[in-house]
């Protein structure tokens, strides 16, 4: 018996000994960006500045890649550039390739609503509805956290969405997250033909779960009621997957001034739980001659303490705007003026950027973008592989940053 406990405590004394080795996360493998493109790029500026603030993202995120069984929320808030969704769809699938696809996030029926769609999303109603975005201010209909909303004009209101195939891709869902306004008692979602889900309220929600039977790839949500519906957006989501959910909120016209303003946008987006905000805004705001640093930097300052005051551990990406013109015929000095006035508040207050307007070469480098055929006709927004550029450079520098975490702390 002695000799049994004396091997069995020196069994273990041994295996206490031996240190437990992390499996090793390889790098991740940067797609080069087309050579066609470098004389338009200045590549060596294509980094994050002032990193030190996403550590925690990225302690989480190699958790999620290693062990972990959670999710990174990432919430992309801007203008027209994202409502398209080009860019943060190649920033969303990247990523999502490489931690996990945890969903396709926010999205909004944008056909209802009268205005344009990210390629994947599809949506029709029989109802009336009448739509806003937040950019607009000839509508007293509210908007919230997708920068939209739209309200019923007609009984029993309904509409279908569905995530549409693209390059032979189409994901699924099985948890929706759907925000609302309204006297909403009950609403009635059929999904995959033959299932369906209600709920009852006892009071008048603006946000509720549903928990589906098995993966969809769209729904049909109705209002029984002959009262005034409104809808802000639903989030899709996958429950037993973990990785990433790569929200994008866009609208057209879109400025900072837009988003500080509109109040339900701030009730709900504090729903979204996120763990790094990326803000891609400045286009619009360039499009006054008379811009001065100050009066911007007023309304980015606005912004990063919301965004502060409900999600004190996100990280915050500020993203100077893209190259374009004014008047589609002359460069847009105005530009500079916020690239300038962005990049020195978040140095001195130690802000996360990175500097597309520099990376794109500036206002020289709109005219390598026109004549390349990168921007549109109207010289503002972009041809598809122009956004798709933007798209490979921000996952390029987020795979950089990456690629040195692993290498200073694993």
């Amino acid at each position: 018996m002695f000799i049994i406990k004396f091997l069995f405590a020196f069994v273990i004394t041994a295996l206490l000994a031996v240190p437990i080795q992390a499996q090793k996360i390889d790098d991740w493998v940067i797609k080069k960006i087309d050579s066609s493109a470098l004389n338009c790029i200045n590549y060596s500026r294509n980094n994050f500045e002032n990193t030190n603030t996403m550590y925690p993202l990225l302690g989480k995120l190699y958790k999620i890649k290693h062990f972990s069984k959670e999710n990174a929320v990432f919430v992309h808030i801007g203008d027209s550039h994202i409502q398209a969704d080009v860019a943060t769809s190649v920033i969303r699938n990247e990523l999502q390739s490489y931690f996990g696809n945890a969903g396709r996030g926010l999205v909004f029926p944008y056909q209802v609503g009268k205005s344009n769609a990210p390629y994947d999303v599809v949506s029709s109603s029989k109802s009336s509805w009448k739509s806003n975005r937040l950019a607009r201010t000839d509508t007293l209909i509210t908007c919230g956290v997708s920068a939209f909303g739209m309200q019923s004009q007609s009984s029993n209101p309904e509409f279908n969405l569905e995530l549409q195939s693209i390059n032979g891709i189409r994901d699924n869902f099985d948890k929706v997250h759907l925000f609302m306004g309204g006297p909403v008692s009950e609403l009635y979602m059929e999904y995959n033909d033959t299932q369906a889900e209600n709920s009852c309220f006892t009071l008048s929600p603006d946000y509720t779960v549903f928990n589906l039977k098995s993966p969809a790839f769209g729904f049909h949500l109705t209002f029984p009621t002959n009262d005034t519906i409104r809808f802000y957006g639903a989030s899709l989501e996958k429950n037993a997957s973990c990785g990433i959910i790569y929200h994008n909120i866009g609208a057209n016209g879109a400025k900072y001034s837009d988003y500080n303003k509109t109040k339900q946008f701030w009730k709900q987006l504090n729903k979204l739980d996120a763990d790094c905000y990326i803000v891609s805004l400045g286009t619009n705001e360039a499009q006054d001659p008379n811009l001065t640093a100050d009066k911007f930097l007023k309304e980015v300052q606005i912004m990063v303490s919301k965004l502060r005051l409900i999600s004190p551990n996100a990280c915050i990406i500020l993203t100077t705007p893209p190259v374009s013109y004014f008047k589609k015929s002359n460069l847009n000095f105005s530009l500079e003026v916020i690239t300038c006035a962005l990049t020195e508040y978040c140095n001195s207050n130690n802000l996360v950027y990175w500097d597309l307007f520099t990376i794109s070469k500036g206002l020289e480098g709109a005219k390598i973008w026109k004549k390349k055929q990168l921007l549109r006709q109207d010289l503002v927004h972009f041809s598809k592989e122009g956004y798709v550029l933007q798209g490979n450079l921000f996952v390029d520098a987020f795979a950089k940053l990456w690629n040195e975490f692993l290498c200073k702390n694993y």
